[in-house]
């Protein structure tokens, strides 16, 4: 399996455990934490940082 692949994967099972509502849930503070809209949603913030170039 090439790097590419593995680098595919790995994006596709991050996003659904952070998308999964047991997740969520798991690691919410109280009630009304993850329930705001942001310009920039939890998920895309944590692809942009694990993609930036070093």
């Amino acid at each position: 399996m090439s790097i590419r692949n593995n680098l595919k994967d790995f994006f596709q099972e991050m996003n659904t455990l952070l998308t999964s509502s047991e997740f969520i849930e798991q690691h919410r503070v109280n009630n009304s934490a993850f329930s705001r809209t942001r310009k920039l949603a939890f998920t895309d913030i944590i692809h942009f940082l694990l993609t930036l170039p070093q």
